[in-house]
């Protein structure tokens, strides 16, 4: 196969957009074959690119991989990586001893003879890397390799680019605009998920559904703009007081929706029953008015349900119905328990 036959394959896995780790997973594959080098590879800096990851790599037979040893990789321990990369344009060597000696200390234990690696630029930024390691021999790169992982490191970071705008825009299209948290349509995606996990690997959950309690008579008292605040600072005391591994979503109006993980509906309870007095004891100032207002819950859990039969719908349906039976004896409680 010859390089414009490559980049031509190259070209056409960088428009299909349906599995990104599939995607990277080919195009390392294809050009690691083409090019038989002994390993390649893609690391990502972390947000604040003070950190780098090993996240995809491809290695030739009898190369062992390194990608696991390969996380959480501080810049400060190899400083001249990216000076190199940003003033080079590259790190290029056919004998990494020729390089500097931070380098040197981390290319050295995986057993690296010569190397090639060019940067990825994400919105204009360096973010990372994309390396190819020769290990049985100190290889003489030829122009032709240069200008064809040049080539090749510039696809790839017009498919990182594209990626994160993906995911972007997915990100807009699940948050709710007022509270900034998700949305409806995001909780329903993330229950079909949680339901896969659930039958595949026992992994339980709870569903909580909450609503602001006269919601309406703060709007008629105070006014819309005063309801938007409160919307949003009871979004804010919810998520100070559930778990980070929980997630929180406004399911409509004033109801929000809670999906606790590793938590039966009697753990869920307690934690719902704590934000509820925090709540009940907590005056909001919105203009100079105080603002006092309670909510009521209901709580369902994967494990009141047969587990061949349960449903997305079902479990919804029985937090909404136990919603309601608490609204209906009086508002301002959780109700956790009781028949379908």
């Amino acid at each position: 196969m010859k390089s414009l036959e490559l980049l031509s394959k190259i070209a056409l896995l960088a428009v299909k957009i349906d599995n990104f780790e599939k995607q990277m997973n080919n195009i390392l594959n294809i050009t690691g074959v083409y090019t038989q080098v002994s390993r390649t590879y893609i690391f990502i800096d972390n947000k604040d690119s003070l950190l780098t990851n090993n996240e995809f790599e491809w290695c030739n037979i009898g190369i062992e991989p390194q990608i696991n040893d390969l996380q959480n990789i501080p810049y400060e321990i190899i400083p001249s990586w990216r000076k190199l990369l940003l003033k080079e344009g590259r790190i290029f060597s056919q004998d990494i001893f020729k390089l500097p000696k931070d380098i040197i200390s981390i290319l050295e234990p995986q057993g690296i003879l010569s190397i090639i690696v060019y940067p990825l630029f994400i919105d204009n930024k360096l973010k990372g890397f994309i390396g190819f390691d020769e290990c049985k021999m100190h290889r003489v790169w030829s122009k032709e390799d240069l200008d064809l992982l040049a080539t090749i490191s510039g696809i790839i970071s017009n498919i990182y680019n594209n990626h994160y705008n993906i995911l972007k825009i997915k990100k807009l299209s699940s948050i709710d605009a007022l509270t900034n948290i998700y949305n409806r349509r995001y909780i329903f995606e993330q229950l079909e998920n949680d339901f896969i996990k659930y039958k595949e690997n026992n992994l339980i959950f709870s569903v909580t559904i909450l609503d602001i309690d006269h919601f309406k008579q703060i709007n008629d008292t105070y006014g819309h703009i005063a309801g938007d605040y409160i919307l949003k600072v009871f979004t804010k005391t919810i998520l100070s007081n559930i778990r980070k591994t929980d997630i929180l979503a406004r399911y409509g109006g004033e109801e929000f929706i809670i999906i606790t993980y590793n938590s039966s509906r009697e753990k869920t309870a307690k934690i719902i029953f704590n934000l509820l007095q925090i709540v009940r004891n907590k005056t909001y100032i919105f203009n100079n008015d105080e603002i006092n207002f309670t909510f009521s819950a209901g709580i369902s859990d994967v494990l009141f349900f047969n587990k061949d039969k349960i449903t997305i719908e079902k479990i919804i349906n029985l937090a909404d119905k136990r919603l309601y039976k608490a609204k209906a004896e009086g508002r301002n409680k959780i109700i956790y328990q009781g028949k379908e």
